[in-house]
C-alpha cells in the first residue's frame, strides 16, 4: 500500500477527501452541532445558538441539526416541553430519512470524556454502514496551532495585564487533564505570564492553584470561566465557592467574568475551521498512522 500526499497540510491533517464532494444524484448531507447541553436559557441563546448560526452559514447548502449529549439535561428540558435529541437518537432519525453523508461538529473543548463517548455512538453507525460518509469534527483544543489561538483570543477579550488571569475550566478524566497543563504551558510561552490555568473537576486543582498563587505572593486575581457556556458552574462554583475560597486565603478577587467562550467569535472560528478540515480530510486509519511514523 502507497501513501501519497498532495500537500504538507494532508500529511497533518489527514488524507485529502472530500466528503461532500463524492456525493452522488440520490444522495443526501447533514451536518450536525453536537452540544452538551444547558437548563440555562440565557446562556443557550448566548453560546449554543450562535455556535448553530456560525455552523449553518459555514455549510448553508446542507440540512442542519442538533444534538445534546447530556441525558440528565435533556430529561429537565422536557419538563418544560422543550425536546432535544441524544447523538444516536439523532443519527437514527438522519439513517430513516435517507442521509448519506453526516458530519458533526461537537462543541466540546477538550478531548475528554465527552468526546469518548460521542465517537462510541458514532462508532455504532459506521461499524453498521448506516451512512456513506460519517465523520466528526475536532473539539475545540486539538492542535498545538490551537491552543495558541485560544490563548490569543483570550488575551484580546481580558485585556488586564497588572492582575493574575486564573482562566477556570471545567476538568475531565484524570487521564485526559494534562490538555489544561499544557494550555497553562502555552500562555508562558506566549509571554502572558500573569495568566495561570486551574480546573473544577480535574487538574490543577483548586487546592494548587491557591498553593501556587501564595508561593508567588499573588494578592489580587479575575476568574475567568474557560467553559463553552456560562451555565451553572459559572454562577454557582467559580462567582460564588471559588470567590469565597480565595478570599479566605487572604486573595482578593477583583473580578469574575461570567461570559462563556461560545460567545465570541474568535473561539466559533476555530470551532468552524475544524468542521471545515473535517469535510476534507479523511482521518488516518491506524495502519496508515504506523506506516507514516516509520518513514
Amino acid at each position: 500500500m502507497l501513501l501519497t500526499f498532495t500537500s504538507i497540510h494532508a500529511q497533518n491533517e489527514g488524507i485529502e477527501s472530500d466528503m461532500f464532494a463524492s456525493m452522488k444524484g440520490s444522495d443526501k448531507a447533514a451536518v450536525v452541532a453536537v452540544h452538551f447541553g444547558t437548563t440555562n436559557e440565557d446562556a443557550r441563546i448566548q453560546s449554543i445558538e450562535r455556535f448553530n448560526m456560525r455552523l449553518r452559514e459555514a455549510f448553508k447548502q446542507y440540512e442542519f441539526r442538533e444534538a445534546w449529549t447530556s441525558r440528565i439535561v435533556i430529561k429537565k428540558m422536557q419538563e418544560h416541553d422543550i425536546v432535544k435529541q441524544t447523538p444516536s437518537q439523532l443519527l437514527e432519525e438522519l439513517r430513516q430519512e435517507g442521509f448519506t453523508h453526516i458530519l458533526l461538529q461537537p462543541s466540546n473543548i477538550i478531548n475528554g470524556t465527552e468526546m469518548d463517548y460521542l465517537r462510541l455512538e458514532v462508532d455504532k453507525f459506521r461499524n453498521m454502514k448506516a451512512f456513506k460518509d460519517i465523520r466528526i469534527g475536532d473539539p475545540l483544543l486539538s492542535s498545538v496551532d490551537d491552543y495558541y489561538k485560544a490563548v490569543e483570543a483570550e488575551c484580546a477579550i481580558y485585556k488586564d495585564k497588572k492582575t493574575t488571569n486564573v482562566l477556570v475550566c471545567h476538568g475531565s478524566a484524570k487521564d485526559k487533564n494534562t490538555q489544561y497543563t499544557m494550555l497553562d504551558y502555552v500562555f508562558r510561552d506566549s509571554n502572558h505570564d500573569n495568566w495561570t490555568v486551574a480546573t473544577i473537576e480535574g487538574f490543577p486543582t483548586q487546592a494548587i492553584l491557591i498553593k501556587h498563587l501564595k508561593a508567588n505572593g499573588v494578592k489580587k486575581v479575575n476568574l475567568i470561566p474557560f467553559m463553552f457556556v456560562a451555565g451553572d458552574h459559572v454562577q454557582k462554583d467559580i462567582a460564588e465557592d471559588w470567590k469565597k475560597a480565595l478570599e479566605s486565603v487572604g486573595i482578593k478577587v477583583a473580578k469574575v467574568f461570567t461570559k462563556g467562550i461560545g460567545e465570541y467569535d474568535s473561539f466559533l472560528d476555530i470551532y468552524v475551521k475544524h468542521a471545515i478540515q473535517a469535510s476534507k480530510f479523511r482521518p488516518y486509519t491506524s495502519v496508515e498512522k504506523k506506516m507514516i511514523s516509520s518513514h
